[in-house]
């Protein structure tokens, strides 16, 4: 899987240096969320994170396979998620959508709960 940048993404902390934080992603790549990331909360939060946590995290860049994460900027709406079904969405439409994709899902719960009861 190629990492493009806006991508959201979960990964797991499978190191921590005074350089940031290293996550493995999804299809073993690595990525580093760099201590700037942090400002001043750096030593706070690199004391709070621990091996093995899970971390929702941006792809801030993604540079001849060095990934840089951002776990500040996860819902910054410059970053572009390309694989998120609402980010073409303008604001005007988004409750049209929204609402929806709700009857959709209710539709589909229905439909799943009929299967289940004919079992």
């Amino acid at each position: 899987m190629k990492y493009q940048v806006g991508d959201r993404v979960n990964g797991v902390i499978n190191n921590i240096t005074d350089l940031g934080i290293f996550l493995t992603l999804p299809g073993r790549h690595s990525g580093l969320i760099h201590h700037n990331d942090f400002g001043n909360n750096w030593l706070r939060e690199r004391q709070y994170r621990r091996v093995g946590d899970e971390l929702r995290v941006v792809v801030v860049h993604n540079n001849k396979g060095k990934i840089g994460l951002s776990l500040m900027r996860v819902n910054d709406p410059m970053l572009v998620d390309h694989h998120n079904q609402f980010s073409k969405t303008k604001p005007e439409q988004f409750d049209e959508v929204l609402n929806k994709t709700s009857q959709d899902a209710k539709k589909e719960i229905a439909r799943l709960k009929d299967v289940l009861s004919e079992n």
